[in-house]
């Protein structure tokens, strides 16, 4: 299950000079994983009331924040939608589903749209670009 709420990126101001990601570790602090932990748990509270026991279903769970989606998209406020698309200029930010390097294949919410319907998407077109054969839309509408 994934669930996604909005944030600001005052709400974690207080560590916007720190960076971590997988290839660069760096310890953002106790403070930082006991925010994380009571927003997480804030939302939690918030399903619970839809779906009444679900908490015991939940072995573990991951967080992330603005900072997570500014190290690694590398945009300045962490936008969780990904890179800014120009309809004017929609090919300043096309992002092929094929590489250079045989074999190896994007997809993910910056590849043809953003956020979550993005990420769907282009799941899609990463597909049709890896098999080759666009009838999977018509497999996919029949299924």
């Amino acid at each position: 299950m994934t669930l996604l709420t909005y944030m600001k990126f005052d709400d974690v101001k207080e560590w916007a000079d720190t960076h971590n990601t997988v290839s660069k570790e760096d310890d953002r602090g106790k403070a930082y994983e006991e925010f994380k932990k009571r927003k997480a748990e804030k939302l939690l509270d918030l399903v619970e009331e839809k779906f009444p026991g679900i908490r015991k279903s939940i072995k573990n769970y991951y967080t992330a924040t603005p900072l997570s989606y500014r190290d690694y998209i590398g945009n300045d406020d962490g936008s969780m939608y990904g890179i800014v698309k120009d309809y004017n200029n929609p090919l300043k930010t096309f992002i092929s589903p094929r590489t250079k390097i045989p074999n190896l294949y994007l997809t993910g919410q910056n590849l043809n749209l953003h956020g979550i319907l993005g990420a769907t998407m282009s799941g899609l077109v990463t597909s049709v670009a890896f098999l080759g054969s666009e009838d999977i839309i018509d497999k996919i509408r029949n299924a």
